[in-house]
């Protein structure tokens, strides 16, 4: 496959501009050409999910002069709706929310849509920006290595077509490789080399499986397996269900949202009169955009505190949900409920459960009815090993079937997937491993790491605000960089880091925030590092006006900047002969272009655009 090329523009100057730059006594004399407040750069993204394909459209309409490479390892662009290709796979957010706000959909065909008409969206709108060929497919990144002496990224790529191996540089490098894009297969002996039978992960779903029939193991009950059975439980033969650790199954993330249910796991159709009124009417379907995204903002308040009322509230509230969906039977109630300790404190007897919130609520519409099917057995006892023809746990029992299907998650996404080696020559991997240096991912507001100049991260560790959903999330997160960019562009400089101590002082607020915090009880999830009571990583200290507010202006005086060659003379070198490129190459138009008809001014804005 190969790649065109992007010229960046560069304006024709007069020659004066040739001379160089001259010091006499307390006189300085800039290289005398005009400013150009856009002097090319090069951006490269890992990763076509949504962070990739936000990052591209923004940053190509907020950077000018900017040249764009995303690569990534799949055959269409989509990230986890690409990839993730099982049966039910849908989305437990609501369409019209589940979308980039200036790119709103109107024709979502359910409430919570499924993975296909996902990734197909995305893929439109990659089209309609005329960004197609800047995305790299079959591409894996397979390391980025910043290179001090250039000041830019040295980036190692496969090209999965031909198994060739490429280097490209750029002068930022953006990682969106996705917190659930790495299957995590269960460390279990003899599940890979010993089973006769098909052995996959949801995540990389044969196409040429057809499970019609056949007995099958579902590993896990997290999201997808809780997906995948309804969905596959009337064609199989059997199903034996593992599950490790039990978990809470919800209703909807707050009570003003459609709840799913068994038989209609999408929640309900739009219907073409619906549709029809979103087209003719702009008004009435901004209302519904902003009814649901409400409900977000709403959603939390109280109840990700462990102990709180409001978190006791919700434990009820699900639970009851449970009870209802199991048709009343508190047999299979106590089967399925997280398992409770009964604990002894001074004059009294209590039951300590991990609190709803502890891991990612899952709505699970038809989970709970599928599993009273006498087609199914709902198994808690340990797994020992996998034989030559199924699974036997530790009690002995050989649990026999024709397929094993892993449904255990992914491997932790907040921690980058390749080798990142940063200006002490350093892999960040090492950095933030749990027996690295600093033992957990620390990042700087949740975009950058200290050591790494320019580069940025998306949706990583303390990258996700409350009260919100991940796209609206990440164009708050790629506008920053946005700015980012545009700071290190405009100015004679070549490189942004963040300082140690800011990094330090953010995680410190970090750390008292989540201190009791839901998320720092016992339950073993991707939210956090490692199994118990250990750090939080996913959510931002905050909600989302919080996270928006506070990246609005970005904080320079938290960075290291390295200046241009040039500009390590006189920080100002960028002054040059005192002109723009637009008083030299502008025209009458654009020499004027701050007045405007009256009614057309945002004193707000005026003179900052």
């Amino acid at each position: 496959m190969t790649l065109p090329e992007v010229t960046p523009i560069t304006p024709t100057l007069p020659t004066s501009s040739l001379r160089t730059a001259e010091r006499q006594g307390r006189c300085y004399f800039p290289t005398p050409e005009s400013w150009n407040r856009h002097r090319p750069v090069k951006v490269i993204v890992t990763g076509a999910g949504i962070g990739g394909i936000a990052s591209a459209i923004l940053i190509s309409h907020k950077v000018k002069n900017v040249t764009i490479r995303v690569y990534d390892r799949n055959l269409k662009v989509g990230g986890t709706w690409a990839s993730n290709l099982y049966p039910g796979v849908r989305c437990d957010v609501p369409s019209h929310v589940y979308q980039l706000s200036f790119e709103p959909n109107l024709d979502w065909s359910e409430y919570y849509p499924n993975g296909a008409e996902i990734q197909q969206y995305y893929e439109r709108i990659v089209a309609k920006h005329g960004l197609t060929d800047r995305f790299a497919l079959q591409h894996e990144v397979l390391k980025a290595r910043w290179l001090a002496n250039e000041s830019q990224w040295e980036v190692e790529v496969r090209d999965l077509s031909t198994g060739k191996t490429i280097i490209d540089r750029a002068d930022f490098f953006i990682n969106s490789q996705g917190r659930i894009s790495e299957p995590k297969y269960p460390s279990i002996k003899g599940l890979r080399d010993t089973f006769r039978g098909r052995v996959m992960h949801t995540a990389r779903w044969p196409k040429d499986f057809d499970h019609s029939g056949k007995r099958v193991a579902v590993i896990g009950n997290g999201a997808s397996g809780q997906q995948l059975i309804p969905n596959i439980i009337n064609d199989v033969e059997h199903i034996d269900h593992f599950v490790r650790s039990k978990t809470w199954v919800s209703p909807v993330y707050t009570g003003d949202l459609f709840s799913a249910q068994a038989g209609q796991p999408g929640g309900p159709k739009y219907s073409e009169e619906e549709r029809k009124r979103f087209h003719d009417d702009p008004a009435t379907y901004l209302e519904h955009r902003r009814m649901l995204e409400l409900s977000f903002h709403q959603s939390h308040k109280g109840v990700d505190v462990i102990g709180s009322e409001a978190n006791e509230n919700l434990r009820k509230k699900i639970t009851d949900v449970m009870l209802e969906r199991l048709g009343g039977d508190e047999e299979w109630l106590a089967r399925v409920l997280p398992d409770c300790l009964t604990v002894c404190e001074p004059s009294v007897l209590k039951l300590d459960c991990n609190a709803p919130g502890c891991k990612r609520l899952t709505p699970g519409p038809g989970y709970l009815e599928s599993l009273k099917s006498p087609k199914l057995d709902y198994i808690t006892e340990g797994i020992s090993h996998v034989s030559e023809t199924g699974v036997v746990t530790k009690d002995g029992k050989v649990h026999e079937v024709d397929a094993i299907i892993t449904a255990t998650g992914f491997n932790n996404g907040f921690t980058p997937l390749i080798p990142i080696i940063g200006k002490d020559g350093i892999d960040l991997r090492e950095k933030w491993a749990p027996e690295g240096k600093i033992g957990y991912p620390e990042t700087y507001l949740g975009v950058m790491a200290p050591g790494y100049p320019n580069y940025f991260s998306i949706l990583q560790a303390q990258g996700n605000a409350r009260g919100t959903t991940a796209p609206r999330q990440i164009e708050i997160t790629v506008t920053y960089i946005a700015k980012c960019i545009r700071k290190v562009q405009s100015q004679s400089y070549v490189s942004l880091d963040p300082r140690e101590d800011a990094v330090d002082d953010f995680n410190d607020i970090v750390n008292g925030f989540f201190d009791n915090s839901v998320t720092h009880d016992k339950c073993t999830s991707w939210f956090k590092q490692g199994p118990g009571a250990s750090r939080m990583l996913i959510w931002w200290p905050g909600t989302l006006h919080h996270c928006a507010d506070i990246l609005r202006d970005p904080r320079w005086e938290d960075f290291d900047f390295k200046r241009t060659q040039r500009a390590r003379h006189n920080r100002f070198e960028y002054f040059g002969n005192g002109t723009t490129v637009r008083d030299v190459l502008g025209g009458d138009a654009k020499l004027t272009n701050y007045l405007k008809l009256v009614g057309e001014i945002d004193l707000a804005k005026y003179h900052e655009e």
